[in-house]
């Protein structure tokens, strides 16, 4: 009997921790489930950015502003009418070079033999001619010889005009008072017939050429005044001197021209913008040029509404004074913030100070770009949540 007390006293302890862990093991993995769930600390919210905001509206001038460049009233390209070797090229970039002179000169010693055989042959049908001509007076030669020696005569004569003009083509000289502008050709070339060798621009008048869209050449009479932007920002009167009455049918853009004063300073080649008439069906909606942001090749904007900075793509046109076309992505009324940080985001929250000593609050007064009389918040606040 005492045995049987003892094998049952050993037994015991490892019958009955195996029965006492199951119980614990489930307390403890019902444990966080009655807990209910936990609740993440939220991210605090950036401070509002005070920031100024101007309204889209539309172009009350009724004139816009278009690119163009500065040329010479004058301009030519020389090319070659022979297949020649270059055999001197006697000018360089830039040379200076009065009407007349001699630019390139081209070899052209096989349009000289021909020359001379063609005035050989002239000299022969003359003779042949008056020969035919004298027999024919006494009754020894047919008027058909007759004839036939008059136009071996002509074609004779015809053939040595030719060549005396193709030799006027082996020295290119210059057809006005200019400057070399370009040298496409050196010495020992072959020159092909076509082929471009030397630009010229000549001195005295200038132009600004620009293009415009077929609504504003509608407006645009030769003969109207003007405005010529240059590239210093100065600006010149200046008068419509073409208007092309066909329009490029690629671009679907017409050409423009207008003549500059004598002394307005410009040069060839420079950038200039001209100041017309806006077309009647051209884009009436401007953007100030201080709310643009520029991305690589994308321009947006920052749109101010309900108390958030929306970051919006659109798309530019040309200049008119301080502002710029909008072709698309904004319509008139909308507020756009004027010089925005460069650490704005999309939907950042901002407060509206148009110049006043407080700032709007988000609400309507931001939506209207009205300024509040509320005073600013303190730097660091939390913005205010509405609910």
């Amino acid at each position: 009997m005492r045995l049987d007390r003892e094998l049952i006293a050993r037994r015991a302890p490892s019958t009955i921790r195996p029965a006492l862990a199951l119980p614990l093991m489930a307390a403890l993995l019902l444990a966080p489930a009655c807990g209910g769930p936990r609740e993440e600390a939220a991210a605090p919210e950036p401070p509002a950015q005070q920031v100024r905001t101007a309204r889209i509206g539309g172009a009350g001038d009724g004139w816009v502003e278009v690119p163009g460049a500065v040329e010479a009233a004058q301009s030519a390209t020389l090319a070659s009418r022979l297949s020649a070797v270059v055999e001197a090229v006697v000018v360089e970039e830039g040379a200076f070079v009065r009407a007349g002179d001699s630019l390139v000169r081209l070899g052209g010693d096989d349009i000289r033999a021909r020359l001379e055989a063609a005035e050989a042959n002239l000299v022969a049908a003359l003779a042949q001619r008056d020969r035919i001509r004298s027999l024919f007076g006494r009754g020894a030669a047919t008027r058909q010889e007759l004839d036939l020696a008059v136009a071996a005569e002509a074609a004779a004569r015809a053939e040595s005009e030719v060549a005396r003009a193709q030799l006027k083509y082996v020295d290119l000289r210059a057809p006005f008072d200019g400057y070399v502008t370009g040298k496409r050709v050196q010495k020992g070339d072959l020159a092909s017939p076509g082929q471009p060798l030397l630009s010229i621009q000549g001195v005295g008048r200038l132009r600004v050429a620009a293009t415009v869209s077929r609504g504003q050449a509608q407006l645009i009479r030769v003969g109207d005044p003007s405005e010529a932007v240059l590239e210093d920002g100065s600006v010149v009167r200046t008068r419509i001197a073409i208007a092309g009455p066909a329009g490029d049918p690629a671009s679907l853009r017409f050409l423009v021209k207008c003549d500059l004063p004598a002394g307005s300073g410009a040069r060839a080649g420079s950038f200039a913008r001209l100041r017309l008439p806006r077309g009647p069906e051209e884009p009436a909606i401007l953007v100030p040029e201080a709310a643009l942001i520029e991305r690589g090749a994308l321009t947006g904007v920052f749109v101010a509404g309900e108390g958030r900075a929306r970051l919006r793509w659109i798309s530019v046109g040309e200049k008119a004074g301080d502002a710029r076309v909008v072709r698309a992505g904004l319509t008139p009324g909308e507020d756009v913030i004027l010089e925005p940080r460069a650490d704005l985001e999309d939907g950042a929250p901002i407060v509206i100070v148009n110049g006043a000593a407080g700032a709007a609050p988000p609400g309507a007064a931001a939506e209207r770009g009205e300024p509040s009389t509320l005073p600013a918040p303190p730097a660091g606040a939390p913005p205010e949540r509405r609910p």
